[in-house]
């Protein structure tokens, strides 16, 4: 195996004992998810063509550093327990595969950090589509440290879509990231590539950014639609924004925290939103052109804690957000 994709023994590969559940019978259309994922080791395993991966990041460091709720390293777990029972609709031509876990050990979140990001780019190299589910919101320097491996410096451009209740650009506290740092530190690190940023942030509210943080956030030329704005009236012009920023770049990224949406459907968090988005039609009208960019390669689900949970909701929330994802193929 790569010393770099190993670093410290940080990688589990997936366990096929975690997908259980209940068997209504063996013919395909009676099938569920647990009688159809293989649960594979991204050391052997490289052909991944047609395959939606799923990769967990069981890390809540960048949580407890911002001072949130931690929990979060447990979400794949839950996830997974939601995921394990939902029924086959998807394509027979597409394949389920679990490529295990991202741990942390001793507080180390830049080396997970690291792992997670040549795990995914070694996904992609096999011709697969990631899910990464998280653990912290910090899952997303990780998840974009694998795209930049992936795509090995070339000067493609990168586009980031964001579902949350919260920018996630505050600077870096004494060198280290957070779960609130991310954009902050791709926008830097793009910067002194040379590069442009290109970020996308849906269901933003007032009362959870600073102005301060909105103001630098615009200084960077991030396109902010608030939660106020995820209106009927203004779906159209939504997807169209949508739209107009995947046209822009050459590889979309989508990361969903799940504190964007309303407490009672996401009381799971580690930052609860007591009026955040609503997971309704007009929501999901809004995700289906987001799901269907043809240049959406990757995605990932942050901030699932378990520990606030109330009968799974925000685990169900997650899981249906993947649900409806594998409509796109």
């Amino acid at each position: 195996m790569d010393p770099l994709f190993n670093h410290k023994d940080l990688y589990v590969p997936g366990d096929q004992a975690v997908w259980k559940g209940r068997v209504d019978g063996e013919e395909r259309d009676w099938m569920r998810w647990h009688q159809l994922v293989d649960c594979i080791d991204l050391s052997a395993d490289s052909n991944l063509s047609q395959s939606l991966v799923f990769l967990g990041f069981c890390s809540d460091e960048g949580v407890g550093r911002n001072q949130g709720r931690v929990g979060a390293k447990d979400g794949p777990s839950a996830i997974r327990n939601v995921l394990a029972n939902l029924p086959a609709h998807f394509s027979c031509e597409l394949k389920l595969k679990d490529a295990g876990d991202i741990m942390l050990t001793d507080n180390d979140l830049e080396s997970s950090q690291f792992t997670l990001g040549n795990a995914l780019s070694s996904i992609l190299k096999g011709g697969g589509f990631p899910v990464v589910l998280g653990g912290g919101h910090e899952v997303t320097y990780g998840h974009y440290l694998g795209v930049k491996r992936f795509l090995d410096d070339r000067k493609y451009r990168i586009g980031i879509i964001n579902i949350d209740a919260h920018l996630d650009m505050r600077e870096t506290s004494t060198g280290q990231g957070n779960s609130g740092t991310g954009f902050f530190q791709i926008e830097r690190d793009l910067s002194n590539q040379g590069q442009s940023f290109h970020y996308l942030a849906i269901g933003i509210q007032e009362i959870s950014n600073t102005r301060g943080l909105i103001a630098y956030a615009k200084s960077k030329h991030t396109q902010i639609i608030e939660r106020k704005d995820v209106v009927a009236d203004r779906l159209d012009a939504l997807r169209r924004q949508v739209r107009d920023f995947a046209g822009q770049v050459d590889y979309v990224y989508l990361t969903i925290d799940l504190d964007a949406f309303a407490a009672p459907y996401a009381p799971g968090v580690s930052a609860l939103a007591f009026n955040g988005i609503v997971p309704d039609e007009l929501f999901f009208d809004l995700y289906s052109a987001i799901i269907e960019l043809p240049n959406l390669r990757s995605m990932d689900i942050a901030e699932l804690n378990p520990y606030f949970d109330i009968d799974a909701r925000t685990a169900k929330l997650g899981a249906y957000l993947i649900f409806k994802l594998l409509e796109r193929f």
